[in-house]
């Protein structure tokens, strides 16, 4: 028997917006993240269950598609489900709708289980009843969680965006900065002048490495330039300790 989609209704504020301004990435991170959160809970595999037993839930990949976003005092939707698994990730699919039930965004994010003692992720399919997933499809036929195949990375002509120190309000639960955040510094990592009209149409973020409680971060940009490029304003950010990268973000713009 497939698990049915959960729905959660919520009220665009006017700190979501920035009183006045466009609906915020990391308010849309938020918004997911918490219904996310709600429905693992229902299914009995929420954070709660998850430390009984000695492990948590982490994010490691997503892949966030976004045709508009709300203004200030719109009432949204948030639906999500589960995919079952795939390798060593956890599937979840959630989308976004407003009053009227018109898709506003829709997203794939893939979840880690690890263990609380050794920080290694486990095979989730050894964990989950392989029966918890719906049988329903993505949001979008191309949503591919998943920068490890674009070379730009592995490039220079990085320029440096912004440092900061991870503060104890970013830090969640699992002792570390949380999704939300990361997915924000990421996006804040464009510049302004760069962004087009502004609006955000693609979010994707691995994250690499834990960012724990006091750590330096280097918050780096670059525009791509390759021919297959679906966006002319579309960019690649990081994240960077020591040297060493802990986030990857790319990013179009409208």
């Amino acid at each position: 028997m497939s698990v049915k989609a959960m729905e959660a209704r919520y009220r665009v504020r006017g700190y979501d917006c920035g009183y006045g301004g466009p609906f915020k990435p990391f308010s849309l991170a938020n918004f997911l993240q918490e219904t996310a959160g709600d429905h693992a809970a229902m299914l009995g595999i929420g954070m709660e269950d998850m430390f009984a037993n000695g492990r948590t839930w982490m994010l490691s990949r997503i892949d966030i598609k976004v045709e508009s976003l709300p203004q200030t005092g719109d009432e949204v939707v948030v639906r999500t489900w589960p995919m079952g698994t795939e390798r060593i990730f956890a599937l979840r699919c959630l989308e976004m709708m407003n009053a009227r039930g018109e898709r506003l965004v829709g997203a794939l994010y893939e979840y880690l289980i690890v263990d609380m003692k050794t920080r290694h992720p486990l095979r989730p399919e050894r964990i989950l009843d392989p029966a918890m997933k719906a049988d329903l499809p993505a949001p979008y036929p191309d949503l591919k969680p998943g920068l490890h195949e674009i070379s730009a990375f592995e490039e220079s002509g990085f320029a440096d965006s912004f440092k900061l120190i991870a503060s104890p309000r970013h830090i969640d639960n699992n002792g570390h900065v949380n999704n939300a955040y990361t997915i924000d510094w990421l996006c804040d990592a464009v510049p302004l002048s760069e962004r087009e009209n502004g609006g955000i149409r693609r979010i994707m973020v691995d994250f690499v490495s834990e960012i724990k409680l006091g750590d330096l971060l280097q918050v780096k940009w670059k525009k791509r330039t390759a021919a297959d490029l679906r966006s002319k304003a579309e960019y690649v950010s990081l994240l960077e300790r020591d040297g060493l990268i802990v986030g990857r973000g790319l990013t179009q713009w409208r």
